[in-house]
C-alpha cells in the first residue's frame, strides 16, 4: 500500500531521516521500532505531510504523493495518531470525534461515531466530558477514534503505548488487532518491543535516522537478543 523510496526528510538544515526504503505491505501491521531520536516520528509525520522531504519519493496506493498536501493525504486515506495525542482538551469526546471526521460527509458522522464507541465502549460513557479531563489511556483511545473517523486505508500510530498502563496498552493493542481484521493497514512507531511484536507482521528497525535492520516479525521475534541489541538494551 505503501512504499518509501530513499526517503530523506528534516527540518531546516537537520535531517532526521536518511533514505529509509520501506514496503508497507497492504492490510499488514508494520512496526518501526527505535530509540528516542532514532527518526521515527520523523517519518511518521513525513509520510502524513508534516515534515519537510529533502529526497526521496512516498507512493501510495500506486500514486505518487511525494509533495501532495496533508489534507489530500487524508482525504487518499492515510490518518495518523500523533505523539502525545494532541487532542482538544476544551471540547468534549464527541466534539473531538466529530473534527476527526472533518474530510468525510456529514451524514457518515454518527455510523463512525458508533464504530469508534465499539471498539472502545469506555468512551461511549464519555462522549459529553471534556476531553481534558479524561485519563492517559482515554485520551490515547479518543485519539485513535479521531483518527478513526476519516474513514482511512492507512493508520499511522505514533508511539501507541508511551506513558500508558499495561493493562491499557493491552487494550489499545486489541484494538488495533481488530482494525487489521477488518482490513486496515497499520504502521505503529514503538519504543516497547515486546507487545508490537506480538501484533506485527513487519518490523523496521531504526538508529539515528537510519535503517540498521528490516525483516518480517516471525523473524524479528525469533532474533529478540539482536533486536535488543540494535535498540541498545542489551
Amino acid at each position: 500500500m505503501l512504499r518509501l523510496d530513499s526517503l530523506s526528510c528534516g527540518y531546516g538544515d537537520m535531517t532526521a531521516v536518511q533514505e529509509l526504503t520501506l514496503d508497507i505491505p497492504d492490510g499488514e501491521i508494520t512496526v518501526m521500532l527505535g530509540a528516542n531520536g532514532a527518526g521515527k516520528s520523523s517519518t511518521i509525520m513525513c509520510i502524513a505531510g508534516h515534515v519537510n522531504i529533502i529526497g526521496g519519493r512516498i507512493t501510495y496506493n500506486e500514486k505518487e504523493i511525494t509533495h501532495a498536501t496533508p489534507m489530500a493525504r487524508i482525504k487518499a486515506g492515510i490518518a495518523v495518531v500523533p505523539e502525545g495525542r494532541r487532542l482538544f482538551p476544551s471540547l468534549t469526546v464527541k466534539e473531538n470525534l466529530i473534527v476527526g471526521g472533518y474530510s468525510q460527509p456529514n451524514e457518515n458522522s454518527r455510523d463512525s461515531i458508533d464504530r469508534v464507541l465499539n471498539l472502545f465502549p469506555r468512551l461511549g460513557d464519555r462522549l459529553k466530558q471534556l476531553a481534558g479531563s479524561l485519563s492517559g489511556g482515554e485520551q490515547q483511545m479518543l485519539s485513535i477514534g479521531r483518527a478513526l473517523m476519516s474513514s482511512p486505508k492507512l493508520l499511522l500510530i505514533d508511539e501507541l503505548s508511551l506513558g500508558l498502563m499495561p493493562k491499557i496498552i493491552d487494550l489499545c493493542y486489541e484494538a488495533i488487532t481488530e482494525l487489521k481484521k477488518n482490513g486496515l493497514t497499520i504502521l505503529i512507531v514503538e519504543q516497547s518491543t515486546q507487545r508490537a511484536l506480538e501484533v506485527a507482521d513487519r518490523v523496521c528497525v531504526l538508529e539515528s535516522g537510519k535503517e540498521v535492520w528490516q525483516d518480517t516479525a516471525a523473524r524479528a521475534r525469533d532474533n529478540a537478543a539482536l533486536i535488543d541489541t540494535l535498540l541498545g538494551l542489551n
